[in-house]
């Protein structure tokens, strides 16, 4: 009887490192996705935290002055505010508007997801000089563009 050499193989065929790489590339795909989710879905977090802290201070202001302010927002008109939440995610100034009618102005129409906005209205004398004596808006809008989610909104209380 002829001895048969069995070949011993050792090692693996190219089809089955091609299947290999192909699943480790859509699992990779899929998680980095994800990633980049969690990352837009913290900068809106971030958002809503800094309208939030606007509206808890535009309140307080309201409560000692009588009026909304009608100028330039920044930490001398709301003492104790943290520069930060003036900003967007992107460290713009917030896109700010001011009307004497009892409508809020127009948002713009072209908007990205990292704007925000306040809109004073009914009574304001518009964007001047801010003091506590010039504090003559009764209404406003807190806004912010979000990436995951619908635009996110504050009214005032008066």
């Amino acid at each position: 009887m002829p001895k048969t050499l069995k070949k011993i193989q050792s090692g693996f065929t190219i089809i089955e490192l091609l299947i290999v790489i192909a699943i480790i590339g859509i699992l990779a795909g899929l998680v980095l996705n994800n990633f980049q989710g969690a990352q837009a879905k913290a900068r809106d977090v971030q958002r809503k935290t800094r309208i939030n802290s606007l509206y808890s201070k535009l309140e307080e202001y309201y409560n000692n002055n009588g009026g909304y302010p009608d100028g330039t927002l920044s930490t001398t008109v709301l003492p104790g505010m943290d520069a930060a939440a003036l900003t967007d995610t992107n460290g713009a100034a917030i896109t700010q508007s001011f009307a004497t009618v009892a409508t809020a102005p127009t948002a713009p129409t072209t908007t990205s997801a990292n704007q925000m906005f306040y809109q004073a209205y009914n009574g304001c004398v518009g964007n001047v000089a801010q003091s506590p004596v010039g504090s003559t808006c009764t209404k406003y809008t807190l806004t912010a563009y979000q990436e995951k989610s619908s635009t996110y909104s504050k009214t005032s209380l008066n």
